[in-house]
């Protein structure tokens, strides 16, 4: 047992609460001080950075994978060869039609894409590029990649991933280059894609995009140290964010903050990154009900973890102003395990954290007619890949490749435990099913027909990093069991400049 749970243990959450009370004020100043210090390694992050960077050991900070554990066969079965074979085909029309005749790639002057002309929104310019490049990453190092299905070489896929990932690195502000995304709403997820992918690419990259890549990566990673994660509704149930969930900002922002402590064990920062992911990560599925949690996670009760709640009760979260199906199978939230895996390590029990919960609601949780739309019931429906939607989707009714995501991550890691009668592989089976009829249609695989069954710009894209993600859950697990620990996260930080 940890100093901190014998601490909560022994003496009480009450009694612990007068005492930090009647500290307050002789650490007020060196809260202060820690808030300025904070503030002054963010801003000197890139000074930081660079001065790594500049050094022949820079790329060497990464700790490649060690693809000599990873050596068993693709596992096979009927989801799994459904679920390898929608993301080959996401990768067919990845290479070829949306490369070539959607975003039209051209290598410009600089020896990377032009991707600043392709829109006038970042999201659209580098979260799409990022998102296949991590598509077609996976297929290839998992060793499914398949040429006969794609129409493209294997030299020729890997040569396009590692171009468009590495000209989203290229692009950022930190790099000094173009200088156009960075610090952005969703840059986190963006470098995540990116970051990800040049991870498994390592070894065929080179220095100078190593380094561009690494900078990328602190850069974002270092930018929310001082920063708390946000809340939909804060401790008094007051909405901070009308209509607006902050579950998936803080997820992603998590899923950057551990790929950089994962990836860059060595850093000064490792520990804080961990320290921030682990806060993000517990941030983004809380509760009403946990503010009041006593259950330890990572040393601390989880009620001195959260300062509001993402979620409402029993687990379903409010999103674009109405109950929201698909931000409960957000995919940001459940990928911690195929990064702490791929470098053999444990995955914090904070990744999993009101999973469980979360499935539940989207699986059993019936919703009453009125005053939800008829027919009412539970959003998922025996026997169909047809998603019941309480209040209406409006980003289409064809979606179902974020579920079979879910599906897949619910039953391998064990938190569809709270599911009735039907568990995770059971939907999965059906979901996956059903994207895979989509892309039959089409020639060029691509799977949707129109913006009524799914109306985001990104759906292409997010096809291969979702599909990509239930690929790298599926072969993982077969190689190498993903396995959690609570082990207690300290602010090494805020812990120096509070001594």
């Amino acid at each position: 047992m940890s100093f901190n749970e014998l601490l909560y243990r022994e003496l009480g959450s009450g009694t612990i609460n007068r005492l930090k009370k009647k500290i307050m004020l002789n650490i007020r100043i060196k809260v202060f001080i820690s808030a300025i210090v904070c503030v002054m390694l963010v801003n000197s992050a890139k000074s930081q950075v660079d001065s790594v960077v500049k050094t022949s050991t820079a790329p060497f900070m990464v700790t490649p994978i060690n693809w000599n554990h990873l050596k068993k066969n693709a596992p096979r079965g009927k989801l799994a060869n459904t679920v390898k074979t929608i993301l080959l085909n996401a990768n067919k029309f990845a290479l070829t039609t949306w490369y070539h005749n959607v975003k039209k790639y051209q290598v410009d002057s600089t020896g990377y894409l032009d991707l600043k002309s392709k829109s006038k929104i970042n999201e659209y310019r580098y979260r799409f590029p990022a998102a296949m490049s991590f598509g077609i990453a996976i297929a290839i190092k998992t060793g499914i990649y398949n040429p006969s299905i794609t129409g493209i070489s294997l030299k020729e896929a890997k040569d396009k991933a590692i171009l468009m990932l590495r000209s989203v690195a290229y692009d950022h502000k930190v790099n000094d280059t173009r200088k156009v995304w960075g610090g952005d709403w969703q840059a986190a997820h963006w470098a995540y894609y990116a970051g990800y992918a040049g991870w498994l690419f390592w070894n065929d990259i080179s220095a100078k995009d190593q380094a561009y890549l690494v900078k990328m990566i602190v850069a974002e990673a270092d930018r929310f140290l001082s920063l708390a994660p946000p809340y939909y509704k804060d401790s008094k149930g007051k909405v901070l964010f009308p209509g607006d969930s902050k579950i998936e900002e803080d997820a992603w922002n998590a899923e950057l903050l551990y790929l950089a402590a994962v990836m860059l064990p060595n850093h000064p920062h490792a520990n804080n990154w961990s320290y921030k992911a682990v806060e993000y990560l517990i941030a983004a599925t809380s509760l009403p009900s946990d503010l009041n949690n006593a259950r330890m996670i990572h040393g601390r009760p989880v009620s001195s973890w959260v300062n509001g709640y993402n979620l409402e009760e029993p687990g379903f979260v409010i999103n674009h102003g109405i109950i929201h199906p698909m931000y409960n199978a957000l995919a940001s939230m459940i990928n911690a395990p195929i990064v702490f895996s791929l470098a053999g390590k444990a995955t914090p029990e904070a990744a999993r954290f009101n999973l469980d919960k979360i499935y539940y609601s989207i699986t059993s949780h019936q919703f009453l007619d009125p005053p939800y739309k008829a027919p009412g019931g539970t959003m998922y429906r025996a026997g169909t890949a047809e998603v019941y939607y309480p209040e209406g989707s409006d980003w289409g009714m064809g979606v179902y490749d974020t579920y079979a995501n879910l599906d897949i991550a619910a039953f391998t890691y064990g938190w569809d435990n709270r599911a009735k009668k039907h568990k995770g592989n059971y939907w999965a089976k059906l979901h996956a099913a059903k994207v895979l009829d989509q892309q039959k249609r089409f020639a060029d695989r691509h799977t949707y027909a129109n913006d009524n069954e799914n109306s985001y710009p990104g759906k292409e894209e997010a096809i291969a990093t979702r599909m990509g993600s239930a690929w790298m859950t599926i072969w993982l697990q077969h190689q190498i069991p993903a396995v959690y620990d609570n082990n207690p996260f300290q602010n090494s930080l805020q812990l120096d400049m509070l001594q």
